[in-house]
């Protein structure tokens, strides 16, 4: 007996020794995308490994790693948070910039942190292993992102981003240079956010945010830009990771696709658990959601690459009828809709390698359909229903970007052609600030859009000044207001200085533009689309100013300050207020008449202060102070929906031994305008009947405030190494300590009586008189949100 115990714990620390693994890094020309003869060190480690545009580092013992890359005449680069898995052979890439060769003193600059040329300013890099130790993230990007400078959101269970002051609908993403316009489960339509994000994390690279100096090739963001590098198929062989979590159940592979490893794929497939989690801790309203991602690729020996890529989501909801039968939770219950929604984005793309650049070729198609139902108390007849909607957005589109150098300057220049097609027949019932409004219409249009680019870049005094500047031409066929690209001409001038090797001072100044929304082009009314005669592109102009700071021990610090001046933002007819102040819930944003005269304003200062992994320590802490404001109907500025004037972020992990991690974030948030109830209006039984819910008091725009937001959030995370393959728990509390509400405003329902009917207060009064009695509380405190699972790597 006690030789099979010891012979057991013999095998099991044989199972549980260092295991090894292998990584492949792939070494390019940052502008060119031509491969580098390089050299990669392990920091703290004194072996070298060298390469001709690959490097192999075999038999690495399973760890957490940081990689250092230098080759002859580039900038030193690093990759960090390496994750070696037992068995497998990763494959990374990483691009340098090129330092002046003919000059007596350079600036060796050490790239710990991302800039470029047109952006050495507001633009932050966020790896994937850095997303998924981010705590309360729960391996999403777009949650990630909270713990930098400049980004606020509206709840703590959505993804509805507002960047420096601006709407939700003012941020664009890019998988591998092809546009992606859904990026979440049950995305509001008009604009960017939802629940939860439908990009797989395990096949994400590193993620560029620009919440600023927007590049040139980019069309279309105000106050965002999200560029999702995806990460290349492992070499030797198929390899498999599954998770199984609370929220969601998810299956990878990734490898080799032919004998020659010259064609490699990701697949993944994911199914939602959330309707469990939800129904568990009690919540009125169950998500249900599948989602699907692949990249195939091809790597011919010229160094060219031929890739395919797609995503896609199917949501359904359905209510929890057993939820605690709270004011807050009924109240939801009466109010949301069921919204099945389902969105795809396939493409593909050829990169040719040229003597003096390349070439980047790509096509895409995405299409999203959306619908919502809803019956006045659910209960379903024809004279109940309150809106029936049913939208279509689908796009083609086609880009073809160049790089090359020409003397000492580097330029790009590109073209974009998109053709959509926008369809929505729905019949929908509502009450504005003065109105009654019944629409049932079908909208179908066909528009094109297009643009040109041209940016250049060159370093002067060795290296110490980078200059760029850069122009874009945007036009749509939608109307008048729209088809002339002079219209919209868009310059960008970016100059950063480096003082010494650890200071830069940075600028940034350009004008921006984006069409409205498909929902505002194609809104009909009388039979015509009343809005193509007066919507414009949006118009949104940016000055940016900053230092940076980059110290020892992967320490950067940053200060910036930024300005931004909108012009033609859409403005409601009905409501009379800008859509800015709007797109932070479900639904959909900009199906109604509109014009342009909208304008607004924002402008702050963000301070950043960053540490990745060092002594097994990684952390960020930042602060924003700004304001942003927009028009009402009296052409005044007043704090926008968006108008946070403080936010602060610290985040901070330890790696810890026997395969530990732990982290934790807090954030903060100064209360967010908001508008108060209309009740007497509201308590109307014609109104109510269809409101289904109080209505807002449009003439006193945003001029309460919410509750200060705050909340912690914690994660902790063990692995355990086995000889070919990993096992990994984790556990992810989001809000941990159930803060109060971020809303101030009261839950408001109709007093029932015993057949559930709304009591009339005067119902020998005429109909258009009659009032229902309301009932209102407090909203319930923010729900801590558990997540737990397991993956195992093989």
């Amino acid at each position: 007996m006690k030789f099979k115990i010891a012979s057991f714990f013999i095998l099991f620390s044989i199972l549980l020794s260092a295991q090894s693994g292998s990584v492949n890094v792939n070494v390019y020309d940052q502008f060119t995308k031509k491969p580098l003869s390089a050299t990669i060190n392990i920091e703290k480690n004194s072996e070298e490994f060298f390469g001709n545009g690959n490097v192999l580092i075999a038999d690495l013992p399973s760890g957490t790693y940081t990689l250092k890359i230098n080759a002859q005449d580039y900038e030193t680069g690093f990759l960090t948070d390496i994750d070696i898995i037992p068995n497998q052979n990763l494959t990374f890439s990483i691009g340098l910039n090129k330092i002046a060769k003919t000059i007596d003193e350079v600036i060796i600059t050490k790239k710990q942190y991302k800039t470029t040329a047109e952006s050495p300013l507001s633009l932050r890099n966020i790896t994937s292993e850095e997303v998924q130790k981010n705590a309360g993230s729960t391996r999403d990007v777009s949650k990630a992102i909270l713990s930098f400078p400049g980004v606020g959101s509206t709840a703590t269970f959505r993804n509805d981003l507002f960047i420096r002051g601006g709407s939700s609908s003012e941020n664009k993403f890019y998988i591998d240079g092809i546009e992606v316009p859904v990026i979440n489960h049950f995305q509001t339509q008009g604009a960017s956010g939802g629940p939860r994000g439908i990009i797989t994390i395990d096949f994400v690279k590193d993620v560029d945010f620009y919440s600023g100096a927007f590049p040139a090739s980019r069309n279309g963001a105000l106050s965002s830009l999200f560029e999702f590098n995806l990460k290349q198929a492992r070499k030797d062989k198929l390899g498999y990771k599954a998770v199984i979590g609370l929220d969601d159940m998810q299956l990878m592979v990734d490898g080799p696709l032919s004998k020659d490893q010259s064609w490699s794929g990701l697949f993944s497939v994911r199914k939602s658990n959330l309707q469990l989690l939800f129904k568990a801790i009690g919540l009125p309203f169950l998500p249900s959601y599948y989602d699907g991602t692949f990249k195939i690729s091809k790597k011919y020996e010229s160094g060219d690459e031929l890739f395919f890529l797609g995503l896609g989501a199917k949501d359904s909801f359905k209510f929890n009828e057993s939820a605690d039968p709270s004011l807050t939770n009924l109240t939801l219950i009466d109010q949301l809709p069921v919204s099945p929604q389902w969105n795809y984005t396939i493409g593909s793309g050829y990169r040719h390698l040229a003597e003096n650049g390349n070439w980047l070729f790509t096509w895409s198609r995405n299409m999203l359909d959306n619908q919502a139902l809803k019956y006045y108390r659910n209960i379903e007849t024809p004279d109940n229903l309150l809106y029936d909607y049913k939208s279509q957005e689908s796009e083609n589109k086609v880009r073809i970007d160049r790089n090359f150098n020409w003397s000492d300057y580097q330029f790009s220049t590109g073209t974009n052609i998109n053709l959509a097609r926008y369809y929505n027949n729905s019949t929908v019932k509502n009450v504005t600030q003065n109105a009654f409004n019944f629409d049932k219409f079908v909208s179908e249009i066909n528009l094109m859009q297009y643009g040109f680019y041209l940016q250049t870049a060159k370093k002067f005094f060795s290296d110490h000044l980078q200059f760029s500047a850069g122009v874009r031409l945007d036009a749509s066929n939608y109307s008048e207001n729209t088809d002339n690209p002079l219209d919209q001409f868009s310059p960008r001038l970016s100059l950063s200085y480096k003082i010494n090797p650890q200071i830069a001072l940075n600028f940034n100044t350009g004008i921006y533009y984006q069409l409205p929304a498909y929902t505002s082009l194609g809104f009909i009314e009388n039979g015509g689309l009343i809005n193509k005669s007066t919507l414009k592109y949006v118009r949104n102009a940016h000055l940016v100013g900053g230092v940076e700071y980059n110290g020892k021990n992967n320490l950067r610090l940053t200060v910036e300050g930024y300005y931004k001046k909108y012009k033609n933002y859409p403005f409601s007819l009905r409501n009379q207020i800008s859509l800015a102040n709007v797109g932070g819930d479900f639904g959909v944003v900009g199906n109604e008449p509109l014009d342009s005269r909208g304008f607004g304003e924002t402008y702050g200062i963000e301070f950043l202060a960053q540490k990745r992994t060092v002594n097994n320590f990684y952390g960020i802490m930042a602060y924003t102070f700004g304001y942003s404001k927009f028009s009402n109907a009296a052409g005044n500025l007043l704090p926008s929906s968006w108008d946070s004037r403080h936010i602060l972020a610290v985040t901070a992990g330890k790696y810890l031994k026997r395969n530990w991690n732990i982290g934790a974030r807090f954030l903060l948030q100064s209360g967010l305008p908001e508008t108060p109830y209309d009740l007497q209006r509201s308590a109307l039984v014609e109104v109510w009947n269809i409101a289904n819910g109080p209505l807002k008091d449009f003439t006193l725009l945003n001029s309460e405030r919410g509750n200060l937001s705050h909340q912690l959030d914690l994660r902790a995370e063990k692995k355990w190494i086995f000889k070919k393959w990993q096992f990994t728990a984790y556990l992810d509390i989001v809000n941990a300590y159930g803060s109060k509400s971020p809303s101030n405003l009261p839950i408001v329902n109709l007093q029932r009586d015993g057949q559930n009917n709304g009591i009339i207060g005067n119902p020998g009064a005429p109909e258009n008189q009659q009032y229902y009695l309301l009932e209102t509380g407090e909203m319930d405190r923010s729900t801590p949100l558990p997540y737990f699972g397991f993956m195992f790597e093989f």
